[in-house]
């Protein structure tokens, strides 16, 4: 029903949030998980789908049937510690989206629903339990270990160690302790009654229903609007950052705090079928206000923000690779333009008034671009009769003439935030007579006098492209281009650094080392993180500046970058050998745990991968496998049909803005552990492997590319 709703109000996206232990609350699925406990906790009773259904009711067993194949597979995982189904193997999120696109295919053919489904999957916990306490986690654990000392020192024992009245001081925390029989019930566990302490559930009426009450009056707003509330980074600057001493929203109401009321929100404005609708300064998380407040660090050419304050001086002559001229220069009129400096004038120069400039999101999410607009109309300002217009929709909503005005209220709102969302973005092309035709309408349309495109290489090379076809064209308007992008492969001689990479790298960063003390601390986990490197390169290897910095930040166990894979020529089998070798050295050593980062494209690189995904490429996708299959040569024919359905499934999803294969889509890491497991039971029947050997796979990138950007994030765009 919500997606029917934001649908017809133009929003085919959103979030929806679970709980890991949604499963067991599901009538069905609780009888079925208490009889699988029971079952599999009863000698003889394998952990295989017919020794399980053999010992299940007729009920139960009809609901295992029922279940998707994969489900069905991580209900006969390993037993938690207490016996029970490992409900955090359990891809809840994938069994209901499944369930909700076939719902909503039912209501398509009713013609209730014509709007888009697409749905992406993250699953959260490994990567927030090891990471750094809050200023609040570490006093509160800092007291209770204190208090336990105060306990044991005076004999007492079967207590639980207590500080109360939490959201005072914490020179005004109260510490004792209760007896932890006081606190028991009775559950079953291993088939068996046993006194327990009991988990407390969300309360949904009673003395501690405030969380859920205050959640309540806000939620059917919320199924509609889009008021996304990013709370950043944690802080430890006590003496400036307020929200650096807060505690749980969730205990501050059981405490009494009230919920701070939903701001008012812009009412959205549909242009060219891209919703506008920009978030107020009051809007933002107490975090986000606070940062706005912040200064831009400026370099000193720059400091007085005007433009009658600069000058641009000519210092060389520039010239592409000699091998390559000829060819360039049927594309291009001028292949020797002169480098640019800019530099503080000695006096007040002339400011060229009415200046009327465009600027477009053309490339993908990354933190850091709302400061570019910042940059822009600070400078611009000082421009006699000087407008910037914002494109909303990207290039589409260049082509289409989608222009709001960006005013330094505005651009203020929206300083230190990360991702796209005051303009938004659609596909980062500008390719085709048609499109530059396109584009000079509008700017001409408009008046501009300049355009600034903002994104990654492609995006640039489009701006020299556009710059040549509006200087045929006679048009004055000129275009710059801003390097921008998480991937960091806008890199050369002259451009240090994208707009995004250091705020993702440091997001991204946090998750692994996060995680990667996670499995130092359980002490039986692999963990398999492929880490998004920007947009797939059509067919040719893929850039991994992501995945090494963050490699450097964490230092994992292996790194697997797509450069040096591509370098060495690895097949997919020498990969595998090379990271079951690791597992087994490891083990050897009694660590039967690490953590391997793998570059998103890491597959683009392997040769015999290669020549499949171009041949994939050159098919129109999505395409079910019975029509792909005809296409292939005969030997991509065969690697394909030997991958697992999921990677073949993957493979046919639908492409790119650039028509490349969508290697987010793409789960390598679930690939490689699978095929280093099977590697790892050979070598345990020839004897030469003794260890262990558990995955967790994990795809980190989403959650980073439209972080709160960095201090230099912030300054450079």
């Amino acid at each position: 029903d919500m997606i029917e709703q934001r649908s017809k109000a133009g929003r085919d996206y959103g979030v929806i949030v679970l709980p890991e232990g949604l499963i067991e609350f599901i009538p069905e699925f609780n009888a079925l998980m208490s009889e699988l406990n029971d079952k599999l906790a009863t000698p003889g009773v394998e952990a295989t789908e017919e020794s399980i259904l053999a010992a299940l009711s007729p009920e139960n067993a009809s609901c295992f049937k029922y279940l998707p194949d994969f489900i069905r597979a991580q209900l006969l995982l390993d037993r938690d510690p207490h016996g029970n189904v490992q409900v955090a193997k359990i891809e809840t999120e994938k069994l209901l989206a499944a369930t909700v696109t076939a719902e909503l295919e039912k209501r398509r053919a009713a013609g209730t629903y014509k709007g888009s489904f697409k749905s992406q999957f993250h699953a959260y916990g490994y990567e927030g339990r090891a990471g750094m306490p809050t200023i609040f986690d570490a006093a509160y654990c800092y007291a209770l270990g204190a208090t336990s000392a105060a306990l044991l020192a005076n004999g007492l024992t079967g207590y639980i160690a207590s500080v109360k009245n939490l959201l005072a001081p914490a020179s005004e925390w109260q510490c004792g302790g209760v007896p932890i029989t006081s606190l028991c019930v009775l559950e079953r566990r291993k088939g068996k009654d046993k006194p327990v302490i009991r988990k407390a559930l969300v309360e949904l009426d009673g003395p501690m229903s405030q969380p859920y009450a205050a959640y309540k009056k806000i939620r059917d707003d919320l199924r509609i609007q889009d008021a996304y509330n990013v709370t950043g980074p944690i802080q430890y600057d006590m003496v400036d950052c307020k929200a650096s001493t807060d505690i749980p929203i969730t205990l501050q109401l059981e405490l009494g705090k009230p919920l701070t009321a939903l701001a008012g929100l812009a009412t959205p404005k549909n242009m060219g079928g891209f919703l506008h609708e920009p978030q107020t300064l009051e809007s933002r998380s107490e975090l986000q206000q606070w940062r706005s407040t912040r200064r831009h660090q400026v370099p000193a050419m720059l400091a007085e923000k005007s433009i009658a304050a600069v000058e641009v001086q000519e210092i060389s002559s520039t010239m592409c690779a000699e091998q390559d001229m000829g060819y360039i220069r049927k594309f291009f009129s001028n292949l020797e333009a002169p480098l640019i400096e800019v530099k503080a004038r000695d006096d007040k120069g002339p400011v060229p008034a009415a200046q009327k400039v465009g600027v477009v999101f053309s490339g993908r999410q990354a933190p850091g671009c709302h400061d570019l607009l910042c940059g822009l109309v600070d400078m611009l300002r000082t421009s006699p009769g000087c407008k910037v217009y914002g494109f909303v929709g990207g290039t589409q909503g260049l082509f289409s003439r989608q222009a709001v005005e960006l005013t330094p209220e505005l651009c203020k709102a929206y300083a230190g935030t990360g991702g796209l969302e005051l303009l938004g973005r659609t596909v980062d092309r500008l390719k085709s007579e048609e499109e530059l035709a396109k584009a000079l309408a509008a700017c001409q349309e408009l008046s501009l006098t300049g355009l600034v495109l903002v994104g990654g290489a492609r995006t640039n090379t489009d701006s020299a492209y556009l710059a040549e076809y509006f200087k045929k064209k006679g048009s004055k308007v000129a275009v710059v281009g801003v390097p921008c992008g998480i991937e960091g492969n806008m890199i050369n001689e002259f451009v240090e650094a994208s707009i995004g990479f250091d705020s993702a790298t440091k997001a991204v960063a946090q998750l692994v080392g996060n995680t990667e003390i996670d499995g130092s601390s359980a002490r039986k986990y692999y963990y398999f993180l492929r880490l998004m490197d920007g947009a797939s390169s059509g067919g040719r290897a893929s850039s991994s500046h992501l995945a090494l910095e963050v490699a450097l930040q964490t230092k994992p166990n292996m790194l697997l970058l797509t450069e040096e894979v591509d370098e060495k020529r690895l097949s997919l089998r020498e990969l595998v050998q090379e990271v079951a070798d690791l597992v087994a050295a490891r083990a050897a050593d009694g660590r039967n745990f690490g953590t391997v980062l793998v570059a998103e494209g890491l597959l683009t690189a392997i040769p015999e991968f290669r020549t499949l995904i171009q041949e994939l490429e050159a098919i129109t996708m999505p395409c079910p496998v019975a029509d792909v299959l005809p296409q292939l040569t005969q030997w991509s024919r065969a690697l394909f049909q030997s991958l697992p359905d999921f990677i073949q499934q993957q493979l046919l999803l639908e492409r790119q803005s650039n028509a490349a294969l969508q290697m987010s889509q793409l789960e390598t890491e679930r690939l490689l552990a699978a095929l280093v497991e099977d590697e790892l039971k050979h070598r345990k029947k020839l004897g030469t492997f003794k260890g262990s050997f558990s995955p967790v796979c994990q795809f980190i990138g989403y959650q980073a590319r439209c972080s709160v950007p960095s201090d230099f994030d912030m300054d450079y765009a």
